[in-house]
């Protein structure tokens, strides 16, 4: 219950708020932040065609260069191989939400940049020295570590919601069931 009233309050807040869901691997993440995608539009807090972008920091963990030029983009120039300006992931959410799973990969400068989009709305893309970006995205976030070893204070400063979403060895026999059931009426739908 609480935690569907936190990402109510993170939907219906004027721009919306950032969200960091946190919990053991496959308790939901992904899923929750679909719902909550679908939820957004349905209540028309976002359009019909918002886009709902979703991006594994994991993939680029070895390579923060390109995870970076992934995220915010790049100019022509900005590394050997960029013959062409690149919009990055927050362009192309802009109007709808970003989705970045397995955050914890973000290495420290690309929390910064992160956390400068989270406080001041603008960023720069990749080999950019001024001016910046605006774009009106709504940021989820979701890993499996623990938020004050793994993330930069002045980061989770501007993440306001964090979700614990618990395993299933944390929850009640009747929520088990209800879980249990789904998945059993889900597959008989398939069958």
């Amino acid at each position: 219950h609480k935690a569907i009233e936190q990402i109510k309050t993170s939907i219906f807040y004027p721009g919306g708020l950032p969200v960091m869901l946190n919990g053991p691997t496959g308790v939901g993440k992904s899923y929750i932040a679909n719902l909550i995608y679908q939820y957004s539009v349905e209540k028309g807090v976002l359009s019909d065609n918002a886009p709902f972008i979703s991006f594994n920091c994991a993939q680029y963990a070895n390579n923060p260069e390109l995870l970076s030029s992934n995220l915010f983009g790049h100019v022509k120039g900005a590394f050997t191989g960029a013959e062409t300006m690149k919009r990055g992931m927050l362009d192309a959410a802009d109007g709808g939400i970003l989705f970045l799973d397995e955050v914890h990969r973000l290495n420290e400068e690309g929390q910064e940049k992160l956390f400068t989009f989270l406080d001041q709305g603008v960023f720069r893309r990749m080999g950019e020295s001024e001016g910046g970006h605006k774009v009106n995205v709504r940021l989820i976030f979701a890993t499996t570590e623990d938020l004050e070893k793994n993330f930069l204070n002045t980061f989770l400063r501007r993440v306001p919601i964090r979700i614990w979403i618990p395993g299933l060895d944390e929850r009640g026999e009747k929520e088990k069931k209800q879980i249990v059931y789904m998945f059993l009426i889900n597959e008989a739908r398939k069958l």
